[in-house]
């Protein structure tokens, strides 16, 4: 049984298959249709809403199509615009009185400072989390950090017994491995792996420095349908380059080059991580970056 009330929606007409009832946040609701734009009148849409005493009384929303609007009972002057992407995030936390509309407007001006700053540092080095400078040509690995680290300490000690010192290393960690499972000609790509790993090192040509895979070079395929990152033999031009930017905790995150919107990783299995530029509104917005320690090897 749904213990939380339902928010009231007024939605008009004519975009009304939008409102499809697929998920939690459609299903709990309070429907009313209006016919056109000049139907909309929010304050008595509010009215509407404090009769109702059974919905969620602070706030209701205005769906257009895909386009919805978060409005304040009390003050509807003070509302809110999303994408259709957002919805269920938004919608569901209003209802449960979780979130606000002035915190979802904070959280539009913390957006600019989470994404990435296209700027180059001059005299760029590739750095270790120590600090130390990594040669080109020098082996390392790249693993990815995300929260089931928080548990390496309370594994099964049955887990690791009669682990090798280089098998302890990559136990119970996550590594940027490549994907070399397919047949059709083309490059291979990035991917996330379980307790195994790929060697990678750098090199600087024209004080750029490029990420490389056996001899092959990190890309982005700016023509291709995919925003994964490729190991190609061609050193990339400009608008293929991969941009390493250095985390407060001196770990890495990679963008394209200028480009704002950083590398995630999506564990889609247990043990295979799909990576690439990941720009849904979601992630830019609630996601957190791929974030790669550099391991020496």
């Amino acid at each position: 049984m749904n213990e939380q009330k339902p928010i009231h929606y007024f939605v008009c007409s004519k975009g009304s298959d939008s409102l499809g009832l697929t998920n939690a946040t459609e299903d709990n609701t309070i429907v009313e249709y209006f016919d056109s734009e000049e139907d909309v009148d929010l304050a008595k849409f509010a009215k509407i809403v404090k009769s109702k005493p059974n919905c969620v009384q602070k706030h209701f929303i205005v769906n257009k199509g895909d386009d919805y609007c978060a409005v304040e009972t009390d003050s509807v002057k003070n509302s809110y615009v999303f994408s259709v992407r957002l919805k269920y995030r938004i919608v569901s936390t209003l209802a449960a009185g979780t979130a606000t509309i002035e915190s979802f407007i904070e959280e539009d001006k913390r957006l600019e400072n989470k994404l990435a700053k296209p700027e180059r540092q001059p005299g760029f080095k590739l750095r270790d989390a120590d600090g130390e400078i990594i040669p080109d040509g020098i082996k390392f690995a790249l693993q990815i950090l995300r929260d089931r680290e928080e548990d390496e300490n309370d594994e099964d000690e049955d887990e690791t017994e009669g682990l090798s010192k280089e098998e302890l290393l990559y136990h119970n960690k996550d590594w940027i491995g490549v994907n070399s499972f397919m047949n059709d000609g083309k490059d291979h790509f990035l991917c996330g792996n379980v307790d195994y790993h790929n060697s990678f090192e750098c090199e600087t040509i024209d004080d750029i420095v490029y990420l490389k895979h056996d001899g092959r070079y990190f890309y982005f395929d700016i023509d291709g349908e995919t925003n994964d990152i490729f190991i190609g033999k061609a050193v990339p031009a400009k608008d293929q380059r991969v941009q390493i930017h250095y985390t407060d905790d001196s770990n890495i995150c990679l963008t394209g080059w200028g480009g704002r919107v950083y590398v995630a990783c999506e564990w889609v299995k247990c043990s295979y991580g799909a990576i690439g530029l990941d720009n849904r509104e979601e992630q830019l917005r609630w996601g957190s970056p791929m974030k790669l320690r550099i391991v020496r090897l």
